[in-house]
C-alpha cells in the first residue's frame, strides 16, 4: 500500500495503521544517498513516459523535485500562483529560470482570489469548529485555493507535489521547539521529533490527504508526493534527529541532497513559510475580509459557508 497518491481513497485508520507499521520496520540503515534514491526510484516508477506538472514554490523541497525530474530528461511543466509581489512567484521564477524549467503562473487579484475561494468552500465539507477556532479551517482552505488556483492553469492530469517533506524531516516551528523548550502547539503538548513526526503524518489525512482528494475529485486529476512514498518515509523514519534538524538548520538532510545534485545555495536554504503565506492568499483573505467590513478572516469565511448553504 503507498499513501502518496492523493485521488485513491484511503480511510483514516488504514492510513494511520500503515504509518504506525512503516514507523516500526526494524535494522533499517538510512542514509542521505539512499533517501535521494527512494525519491527518484519513486518518480521514475510514476511519472516516466508521461506528461505532468510540478507545483513548484521555489523552497526546497518543490525545487529538488523539479531537479530530479530535469535530470531525468522528463517533459513536464512547473506550476505556481500568487498575489502580486508573492515571495512563491519570485522565488519559483528564480529557480524555473536557472534550471532552465517551464513555468506557468498567474498572478491573482483579490477578486480572483475570492472566487477561488467560494469554489473551494463549495468542493470541502462543512467546517467541525470547536471552540470558535478557525485556525485549521482557515488554513485548510487558504491552501486549498493556491492548489485549485495552479492546477486550473493546465490541462496535465497529473501533478507532483513536494507535501510531507516538512513533517518527515523537521520543517515546522513545533519541530524547532521540540529540540529547545519544547511547549505547547495549537494546544497539544509538543513530544520528542520521532514522535511529533509521527503524529503529523497521521494528522495529514485530515489536513491534507482529504483536501487534496477532493480537489483531484473536482478537477479529475492526480496529485502524487514522492516525499510520502513508503521508502522514502522509512528513511526518515529511521533517521537520527541530527541528520534532520539543529539549532540552526531544519531539514538539513533534504537540503544537503538538493546542494548535492547542483541546486544553488539561494535556493536550497531557503527559509520558505506555508503556501498560504508565500502566495499571499492569507494577505488577501485579511484584505477581503476588511473589504466587507468583517474584522476577522474567520467571519468573513462565515459569510461565504452562509451563502453556501443558502445555495444547498
Amino acid at each position: 500500500m503507498e499513501i502518496s497518491n492523493f485521488s485513491q481513497k484511503i480511510t483514516k485508520e488504514e492510513w494511520d495503521h500503515h504509518i504506525d507499521y512503516l514507523g516500526k520496520l526494524q535494522n533499517i540503515i538510512s542514509t542521505k544517498e539512499k533517501t535521494y534514491l527512494s525519491l527518484k526510484e519513486y518518480i521514475s516508477k510514476n511519472v516516466q513516459g508521461k506528461r505532468f506538472g510540478i507545483l513548484l514554490s521555489g523552497g526546497v523541497d518543490s525545487s529538488l523535485l523539479a531537479k530530479i525530474c530535469k535530470d531525468l530528461d522528463y517533459s513536464f511543466r512547473c506550476f505556481c500562483v500568487g498575489i502580486p509581489g508573492s515571495s512563491d512567484l519570485s522565488h519559483a521564477k528564480k529557480i524555473s529560470d536557472y534550471l532552465g524549467l517551464e513555468l506557468v503562473t498567474k498572478e491573482y487579484n483579490y477578486d480572483e482570489v475570492e472566487n477561488l475561494l467560494k469554489e473551494v468552500i463549495d468542493i470541502l465539507p462543512n467546517p467541525i469548529i470547536e471552540d470558535d477556532n478557525y485556525i485549521e479551517y482557515i488554513v485548510k482552505t487558504t491552501v486549498s485555493a493556491v492548489l485549485l488556483g495552479a492546477m486550473k492553469l493546465g490541462n496535465e492530469q497529473l501533478f507532483l507535489s513536494g507535501i510531507g517533506a516538512e513533517e518527515l524531516f523537521a520543517g515546522y516551528h513545533r519541530h524547532s521547539k521540540a529540540i529547545d523548550k519544547g511547549g505547547k502547539w495549537r494546544g497539544l503538548v509538543i513530544e520528542d521529533i520521532e514522535k511529533e513526526s509521527l503524529n503529523g503524518l497521521k494528522r495529514m489525512h485530515n489536513l491534507v490527504f482529504e483536501r487534496d482528494g477532493l480537489i483531484c475529485n473536482y478537477l479529475s486529476k492526480s496529485i502524487l508526493a514522492p516525499y510520502l512514498a513508503n521508502n522514502v518515509i522509512i528513511q526518515a523514519m529511521n533517521m537520527d534527529q541530527s541528520q534532520k534538524i539543529d539549532s540552526h538548520n531544519n531539514k538539513k538532510i533534504v537540503r544537503e541532497i538538493a546542494s548535492d545534485i547542483g541546486i544553488p545555495e539561494e535556493f536550497y536554504n531557503r527559509k520558505k513559510k506555508g503556501a498560504q503565506y508565500g502566495s499571499g492568499f492569507d494577505k488577501a483573505i485579511s484584505k477581503l475580509a476588511k473589504l466587507n467590513k468583517f474584522k476577522l478572516k474567520k467571519r468573513y469565511l462565515d459569510s461565504l459557508l452562509v451563502i453556501k448553504s443558502c445555495k444547498n
